[in-house]
């Protein structure tokens, strides 16, 4: 029976260290981590567009007559139709806090969605202002990035590996070790390697430029890029 028990032991003691999430090697964690503020040259715009009517196709018809207008708007701006995206957002019968002048007690209230590139950012202010003029729109809402942001974040991944590299570098010459090939690779905390073993990248990051502030919906002065890379390498 203590042979038994004994033989239990060790097989549990060997499933456990099989089942163990750390590599089967000397290693040294690291993370790397590059930002950069940048303004932006190219924004987009959504909003609603709607109309309420006792009668569904004068609720239409309302409804066509907003959208029209927006589109005139648009077009006097100088945003060309291929950055107009439009689609029919809700088309429900909604019941009326008072009756209408026809005595009727529900009506058909219908929107629709507007998404709107912006390329040209000088005029921005101009047509924002055109828009908050017009009645019936609702739920503006903004974004900003840059036509170069592929390139951006492709140079900012190369920044953040060559920071946790170094970082990797004079870690192990600390403790008089050679830094092999990295063996794990991550954007962000590697989840295959518990912690405390894998170092999590920081959650500091360079000063934040003046926010515009939102209710001005303004082009903002810089927006940020940030990429941040997890490496577990292989120690010699």
């Amino acid at each position: 029976m203590k042979k038994f028990a004994l033989l239990l032991l060790l097989a549990s003691l060997c499933g456990a260290a099989n089942a163990s999430p750390l590599p089967p090697y000397p290693f040294v964690s690291t993370a790397g981590r590059a930002q950069l503020w940048l303004r932006p040259d190219i924004g987009e715009l959504q909003f609603d567009t709607g109309a309420q009517h006792s009668d569904g196709a004068a609720a239409a018809a309302a409804l066509e007559t907003v959208d029209k207008s927006v589109l005139a708007l648009l077009a006097e701006q100088g945003i060309p139709e291929a950055d107009i995206e439009n689609y029919e957002l809700s088309r429900k019968s909604v019941n009326l806090n008072r009756p209408a002048a026809d005595g009727a007690t529900t009506a058909w209230s219908l929107g629709r969605h507007f998404r709107i590139q912006v390329r040209d950012l000088a005029a921005w202010p101009q047509l924002l202002a055109a828009l908050l003029a017009l009645d019936h729109i609702d739920s503006i809402s903004t974004s900003f990035d840059r036509t170069d942001a592929g390139e951006i974040n492709r140079q900012l991944m190369k920044d953040a590996a060559a920071e946790a590299r170094q970082n990797a570098l004079q870690l192990a010459e600390s403790f008089g070790r050679k830094l092999g090939p990295a063996m794990a690779i991550a954007r962000g905390p590697l989840d295959k390697v518990s912690a405390p073993f894998v170092e999590k990248p920081g959650t500091s990051a360079l000063p934040r430029p003046p926010r515009t502030p939102a209710s001005s919906y303004a082009v903002p002065v810089s927006i940020p890029f940030l990429q941040s890379v997890t490496a577990v390498f292989k120690l010699q």
